[in-house]
């Protein structure tokens, strides 16, 4: 019996060590290290420097493993830099190392999750870029969107006219190494050649377009199947 009695406190003395890490986890926004943001001013402006042009709840993972849920997020790529709204208002441009943040909002009547992380190294990236996670597993398929803004003047006009124009890039990774790839059938079974037999059938059997990223993202998915 007392043997029983010392395994169940010790039971609970774990349950409880756990349950206080998990909660020291989930700490608020005021913690954080950022600074204020000067505003875009996008009403002159066409397109968008942002993900999505209105606040949207997101999760952050810091590098440090701490967690804050439900934030309200825009993601910046012009500055690759996540912008958040505190409980008072301020908008504040986030300074502390990311590892991972997910943001979801409604686009078209459609719900959007999408992933972004960092940490991967290749091919014109720094180890603080923000990657999109298309596909994820032992092989991840990766989308860098970087943007920029260009002022443009038009002949024998005052008027000057502010663009923003996106690029994209796309790579194969396996753990933290990333290859840059081509929305090519070639360039992407050039990169994960070990299964290429199993890849040209799924994509002829399927009419993959891989100029697509949906579909990118499914052979990927498939080859992490196999």
């Amino acid at each position: 019996m007392k043997t029983l009695a010392l395994r169940f406190s010790l039971a609970l003395l774990v349950s409880c060590l756990f349950g206080l890490q998990a909660m020291a986890q989930f700490t608020h926004t005021n913690d954080m290290e950022a600074r204020p943001v000067h505003e875009y001013n996008t009403i002159t402006m066409i397109g968008s420097p942002y993900l999505h042009k209105e606040w949207a709840k997101g999760t952050l993972t810091l590098k440090n493993g701490t967690v804050y849920q439900g934030i309200d997020l825009m993601y910046d790529q012009v500055k690759d830099a996540i912008v958040f709204r505190t409980q008072k208002g301020e908008v504040k441009e986030l300074l502390e190392p990311v590892q991972e943040f997910k943001i979801g909002y409604i686009e078209s009547n459609k719900q959007m999750e999408r992933t972004f992380r960092s940490g991967y190294t290749g091919e014109g990236l720094s180890a603080n870029a923000f990657l999109e996670v298309l596909a994820d597993g032992q092989v991840s398929l990766l989308k860098r969107t970087s943007k920029k803004i260009f002022d443009r003047k038009h002949y024998s006009s005052a008027t000057i006219d502010r663009e923003v124009q996106a690029s994209e890039d796309y790579y194969i990774a396996v753990g933290d190494k990333a290859v840059k790839v081509k929305k090519t059938k070639n360039s992407l079974l050039t990169a994960i050649p070990d299964k290429k037999d199993y890849l040209e059938t799924y994509i002829k059997s399927n009419a993959l377009n891989l100029r697509e990223d949906r579909d990118m993202a499914k052979l990927v998915a498939y080859y992490n199947s196999l």
